[in-house]
Formats: structure tokens, C-alpha cells, sequence
């Protein structure tokens, strides 16, 4: 599939036109469109006395095609039968919302507060934002979208280019916007809306949606949905206890709202359990991560899922039943055997989990899953002291039209093939994988042939770093070659962020669970290590993003010995065999890792051990003249024209000093001003030009006095002002006068 910039208007644009006409998505919205303008057409069509009623209100709420109903469970046939509700809802919905940005945003943002606290004491303290947002469609179809999600349509906007954290309804409106600017305003027939407000839906589940992320089957968006189990050979093997179970997850999800970095939730979760061991903290977060995927890495820092997004907003463990169903083992069998056969004594329940995974040695797993289940309020204990599914347990049991599969009695795993010096790995012609690369950014010729020498040259050793300047495009080269030589298979590609404080090779290759000591922590690294070593025809590239964040010779320890020895890898101690996990895993021939490297004061340097095993290629030339986006944006030419001015001159200024700038500064500048013109005249060209300079080329100015850097702040100072960026230009003056009167220079102190 073709990949699209979202961020940039021409990307966007070339993404729509792609799934455009509707015609084209076939069952995606063949008849999704019509229904949902059908839909449109009968709420306008309602007077304030009909939408009153009962009946219109709950076909608004329960039956409007706008997004199926899936996680969103929250009852509120009480809040339908109070006509007092119904009736305040009815005469609000006929305020039409206003045409301008800023008030249609305060207009839906205090519909939407309203709804919640009218709501709130019919629901326990639930708020039910999914259909909120669903209802809020079918009124405001001009405004809104159909992704009901908050977690969803976060993931969306930041992929459309927002640059920060919206609000929840700001995300439909900003959305909106966006595709209007670009596409133009649709025509307020009941079809056109329809289809605009499909587009952004379509648009996160063509170019956004990852694979892995995906438990439902396809269905049309305005339907219910399937969920498509995984195999139970696939599937984490239970569920780890942590403190406070479910509520223990909502403060640890609000505490990591913003982002927070590996010590700072680390601390957190120190402070509610200050006898746990590190160990057992790093346990949890594997947890949050892998089990119940409410949390993920994001360069140096932790940031709520789509999904842990949707649970903090909505305080609605629902939102957790498609991925516990389909990718933890046992807690469908528990559901099923309630619904089934239930009530049930806590022994048999045990027994119906247990049954899933004969390798469970004690009750212990099986024990843990109806902790969860009971702290979600899916199974409550009756007074006979026996356990059955409450009413949202019975919504959730109801999702399951598949009989939960066990694993085999006898799980004896084969050894991991070790690929032999006879297994040569298939790899395309240099040629094909040159095309390839370029079609994703412009590297070179000589520069990806570099790479691939250099990767290939020993028959184990297939290990390169990229190092140099910060945006030049290094993650770019290296994802894009592992695609190049892999086909486009995904599937051999792995992208590991690097964390500071990693100083143990639990975090790639896992441990076993110092909390349940019948488990292994697996990884997604090991699985992708694993997969490879299996699959030993085939390359597999592993990019280990900003690397020297912490010391790669301590967290990679057994993968550079394994490399250089050709001796396997040790997981554990176990025996052969440990809860599916080999003790010792061949180190695969056809595993290629790629790390890349920033070398700044917040970084690490690479100690010889690493580098002997290591080609490295550097990164410092950048070749303003091949940057790929001059003149996409909609800036006014004059005024890009001298925004590439005053690049040029301050890359040249500045590169023999190694303080140049790659493209994603290049990106960040044109980026401001595009937006700084959308905004009027509030910010005039020349102002906005200074500004993002100062912004984003300034602060990486310092060092200690040397004739390099006296020269390069010397003509840096020199292009501002004959570019007339005045504030700049005192900003440097101000860095040189710190350089002669103290020896040194920085653009923070």
C-alpha cells in the first residue's frame, strides 16, 4: 500500500483522492454512506416535540449509523427514561452550531460537558464519551466526525500534523477543518456530509492502523463488530497482578496523560509499592505495555495507547475487552464458562481457566485472571459464594462466538532451527534495493551501497550505527532499507525506541517473572529474534532507534558476544524449554540490527566493544539544494524563496562547526510559517521567519572557545542581519559577548 505524508496538505489531498470516490472502498462504506445519510436526513427532519420523545432518543443514541457501538457499553436507558433529560437535550440540539472555528469549538466543547454532567447521575460516575461523540455526529454532521474514539482520533490528528495534544471535541473539530481546508467544504446535502465525515475514519484505517493493533474482523464502520481471536499458541500466557488491579491502571494512566519518562513512572509506581524491587516494577510496565497495551514507548518517554486513552477518559474497562478476549489466554474461557455454566464455585472456574494452558503448575495464573475480571466489574460473587458475570460481564461474554482453544496438552516446542552456513539469506539485487530506498527519501547511490557492504561483508556480523546530525534522516535510511531487502514485508522490520537507564539485556531479550515464577516476560524484541532465527532464508532488520541513549554494551551484551562468537544465546536457566521460551536461542544469521546515533550531552559514547563489531557511517553532509519539499507547502513563493535564503546561509555559517541542521529543522521552519499564514495577519512573514529561526536553529548554538566557533557565530550573526532577523541576530550577538567574556557559550543559562 502506498504510503502518504498526512502532514503536509499535498500528502493528505493525495491520500483522499486515493480512497475517493466512495465507490471504491466497496463494503467499506457501500453502505454506510447511504445509512448514515439517511441518518442526517431524519434528525433534521425531527421538531423539538419529536426528538423529545423516547423513542427518538434512543434510536439517537443506540441506532444512528454514525460508528458502531464495539467497547462502547455504557448503559443509559436511565438517563432515556427521564424526560427531563430528553426534553433538555431536544431544545438544545436545535441551536444550530456556529460557522466560525473558535466559536463552533465553544459551542460543541459546552455541548459536550453539558451531556456529561446531565448524564452523570444516571451512570455512576461513567461517562459514556463513545456515544456522546456518536450522538454529538448525528446532530452536528457539519463540525464532527465519525471516529468516536478519543483515543483513536488523538492517534489520528498527530498523524494529520496537530504538533500537540488537542482536546477532546477540539480533535473533531481540528479535524474537520483540516479536511476542509484541503478538500474544500462539502455541501450541506445529508450525501456529501455523509461521506466527509466517513473520510477520517477511512483515512486512520487505511494510513494510521498498524497491524497489531487490529481484534476485530471487517466490518462496515457502522456496524458492530466481530472480534477476531488469536491463537492460543499466540496469546500472552495470563495476566500479571499488580497493585489495585483495574483502578491501579486508571492513576497510573493519569499519571502518564502527558508522557513521563522511564524514571519518572518508575518513581510512580516505587511510591504506591516502596517494597517492590525494580525488577518488579519494570514487571508492571511490561504489563501496561504488552498485556493490556494501555501504554507505549515513545522515543524516551511512556504515552497512553489509543486504547489507554479511551479507559482514562471513559473510566470504562470495556474498552479492554476486545484485546483481553482475543490476546490473553483464559479470560475468554472464564466468560464462557460463566455464561455457560454459570454461577460457578471458585474452583471451577479455576479449573475451566486452567484448562487452557496445562503448563500453568498451580492456580496461581488462572486466580489472577478473576482478580482482574472482578476489579472490572465483569464477575461479581453471589451470596452462595459463587462466581457469575454481572451485566457488563454478560455484554462482554456476549462478543464471544468462538470456542475459547486451549493450548495442547503436551507442549513440547521443537528447538529454533540454527541456520548453517548453507542457508544463505535471499536478499535483492543492490540495484532494486537502491530504487527502493529513494522512493522514501533522497539518500544517495553510493550511500545505501555503502550500507549494504558494509552489512553484509561477514557471514553473522550483519551490524551497522548511523551517527551524526539530528534530522538528517538516519531512521528514515535505516527502516527504508530494511523494507528495500525484506519486499515491503513489515513483518521483518522491528523498531525499537531506545530508553536511558537501560542497563540490563532484560529489556530485549525478557526475563523470567520474579512476580509469578511460572511465566517468562517476553519482549517484542525476543519475538522478533525468534521469528528470525526460524525463518533463515529471510533478512530481518532490527533498528535500534537513538541507541547510545543508554550504554549499548551492557543491554546488548549477549547479541554483541553471540555475534562475534557465533555461541547462542542464553534466555534463561530453566531447562530446554520455559514457558514456551527456548534457554538457548542460535543467534540468527539473517538478523541485521541498525542503531542510530545523536551525540549530544544527553547521549553516550559507543566504547570499542561495540564499534569493533560495528560499520559506521556518518551523517554530517546535508544538501539543502535535494530537500524534497521546496515549494509543496502553500506558503507564498517570495516568501519561501527567502526562508531558503537564510537557511542556505546559516547551513553554511554553521556546518564546519558541526552545528548545521538537517531536514526535520528544514520541515519545522516551512511547517511554522505555512501555519503562521493561515493565521491572518497576526504574524507577518518577517516576524514569523525570526521567530521559528530563533526557535529551532538557535538553541543547539554552544560550545567552548575555539576558533571554529568564533567563526561560526561570527557568520551566523552576519547572515541574521543581512536577512533583517533582528531578534535572532541579538541572540547570537548576546552568545558571542558570553564566548569573550567567559570562554564559553550556550543558548540556555
Amino acid at each position: 500500500m502506498v504510503q502518504h505524508d498526512l502532514t503536509t496538505d499535498e500528502g493528505l489531498r493525495a491520500a483522499c483522492q486515493s480512497i475517493w470516490p466512495p465507490e471504491r472502498l466497496g463494503g467499506e462504506r457501500s453502505e454506510w454512506i447511504p445509512q448514515l445519510a439517511e441518518t442526517i436526513r431524519w434528525v433534521r427532519a425531527a421538531d423539538e416535540k419529536e426528538r423529545s420523545t423516547r423513542e427518538f432518543q434512543h434510536r439517537l443514541w443506540e441506532d444512528n449509523h454514525v460508528a458502531a457501538i464495539g467497547q462502547g457499553t455504557i448503559p443509559i436507558g436511565r438517563a432515556l427514561d427521564d424526560e427531563t433529560f430528553c426534553r433538555w437535550l431536544a431544545a438544545r440540539s436545535m441551536n444550530p452550531v456556529p460557522s466560525s472555528p473558535e466559536e463552533r469549538l465553544r459551542f460543541l466543547t459546552s455541548l459536550y460537558e453539558d451531556l456529561k454532567d446531565k448524564l452523570e447521575p444516571f451512570l455512576d460516575g461513567k461517562v459514556p464519551h463513545l456515544k456522546i461523540f456518536r450522538v454529538m455526529a448525528a446532530l452536528y454532521p457539519e463540525a464532527m466526525t465519525t471516529v468516536a474514539s478519543t483515543g483513536v482520533l488523538d492517534k489520528l490528528t498527530r498523524a494529520l500534523g496537530s504538533g500537540r495534544r488537542l482536546d477532546p471535541v477540539e480533535r473533531h473539530v481540528w479535524t474537520r477543518e483540516r479536511l476542509d481546508r484541503v478538500l474544500g467544504a462539502p455541501s450541506t446535502e445529508p450525501e456529501p456530509l455523509a461521506e466527509r465525515i466517513t473520510l477520517p475514519w477511512v483515512l486512520y484505517a487505511r494510513f494510521v492502523q498498524t497491524p497489531t493493533e487490529v481484534t476485530e474482523k471487517p466490518t462496515n464502520p457502522g456496524e458492530d463488530t466481530k472480534l477476531l481471536p488469536l491463537p492460543a499458541a499466540r496469546r500472552r500466557r495470563g495476566l500479571t497482578a499488580i497493585r489495585g488491579l483495574f483502578s491501579g491502571v486508571l492513576s497510573t494512566l493519569e499519571f502518564v496523560r502527558d508522557g513521563v519518562t522511564r524514571a519518572e513512572l518508575l518513581d510512580f509506581l516505587r511510591a504506591s509499592s516502596p517494597e517492590a524491587k525494580a525488577s518488579s516494577l519494570g514487571v508492571v510496565i511490561n504489563a501496561l505495555q504488552s498485556e493490556l497495551a494501555v501504554i507505549k514507548g515513545d522515543g524516551n518517554r511512556y504515552v497512553l495507547t489509543e486504547r489507554g486513552e479511551d479507559v482514562l477518559e471513559s473510566q470504562d474497562p470495556s474498552y479492554l475487552a476486545d484485546w483481553l478476549l482475543t490476546r490473553i489466554l483464559g479470560v475468554d474461557a472464564a466468560l464462557v464458562a460463566l455464561r455457560d455454566r454459570g454461577p460457578l464455585r471458585p474452583t471451577e472456574l479455576t479449573e475451566a481457566i486452567h484448562l487452557m494452558n496445562p503448563g500453568w503448575t498451580t492456580n496461581f495464573a488462572p486466580q489472577v485472571i478473576v482478580s482482574w475480571l472482578r476489579s472490572m466489574g465483569v464477575v461479581e460473587t453471589t451470596p452462595q459464594n459463587k462466581h457469575a458475570l454481572t451485566a457488563l460481564g454478560r455484554q462482554w461474554a456476549s462478543r464471544i462466538d468462538w470456542k475459547p482453544e486451549p493450548l495442547p496438552p503436551e507442549v513440547t516446542p521443537q528447538p529454533v532451527p540454527t541456520p548453517g552456513p548453507e542457508a544463505a539469506v535471499t536478499l535483492p539485487p543492490l540495484p532494486s534495493i537502491i530504487a527502493a530506498v529513494q522512493t522514501e527519501g533522497h539518500f544517495p547511490g553510493p550511500l545505501i551501497a555503502r550500507l549494504h557492504a558494509g552489512l553484509w561483508s561477514h557471514s553473522r556480523r550483519h551490524f551497522a550505527i548511523l551517527t551524526g546530525l539530528s534530522g538528517s534522516g538516519k531512521t528514515l535510511l535505516a527502516r527504508s532499507y530494511a523494507k528495500a531487502i525484506a519486499g515491503g514485508s513489515d513483518r521483518q522490520l522491528f523498531t525499537l525506541p531506545v530508553q536511558p537507564g537501560w542497563y540490563d539485556p532484560g529489556v530485549l531479550l525478557g526475563y523470567t517473572n520474579p512476580l509469578r515464577g511460572d511465566s517468562y516476560v517476553r519482549t517484542g524484541f525476543l519475538e522478533f529474534l525468534i521469528a528470525a532465527a526460524a525463518d533463515p532464508g529471510c533478512p530481518y532488520v532490527a533498528v535500534l532507534d537513538e541507541m547510545n541513549l543508554s550504554h549499548p554494551e551492557q543491554y546488548m551484551a549477549p547479541l554483541l558476544s553471540a555475534m562475534e562468537t557465533g555461541e547462542p544465546i542464553q534466555l534463561h536457566t530453566e531447562g530446554d524449554f520455559f514457558d514456551g521460551v527456548p534457554g538457548l536461542l542460535p543467534y540468527p544469521r539473517n538478523l541485521v540490527l541498525i542503531g542510530t546515533v545523536n551525540m549530544d550531552e544527553t547521549t553516550h559514547g559507543i566504547s570499542d566493544k561495540v564499534l569493533d563489531r560495528a560499520f559506521v557511517l556518518e551523517f554530517w553532509h546535508v544538501d539543502l539544494d535535494a530537500y524534497p519539499r521546496w515549494g509543496k507547502r502553500s506558503i507564498d513563493p517570495p516568501v519561501e524563496a527567502r526562508a531558503r535564503q537564510v537557511l542556505t546561509a546559516l547551513m553554511q555559517a554553521l556546518s564546519p562547526a558541526r552545528m548545521h541542521f538537517g531536514w526535520r529543522v528544514v520541515d519545522d521552519v516551512l511547517d511554522f510559517l505555512d501555519r503562521a499564514a493561515a493565521g491572518g495577519d497576526s504574524l507577518s512573514a518577517d516576524a514569523a521567519l525570526d521567530a521559528v529561526i530563533y526557535a529551532k536553529v538557535l538553541p543547539k548554538l554552544r560550545g567552548e572557545d575555539a576558533p571554529r566557533f568564533r567563526e561560526a557565530l561570527a557568520k551566523c550573526e552576519a547572515a541574521l542581519a543581512s536577512s533583517g532577523l533582528e531578534e535572532s541576530r541579538l541572540k547570537v550577538a548576546e552568545l558571542r559577548h558570553d564566548l569573550e567574556a567567559t570562554g564559553t557559550a550556550r543558548f540556555w543559562r
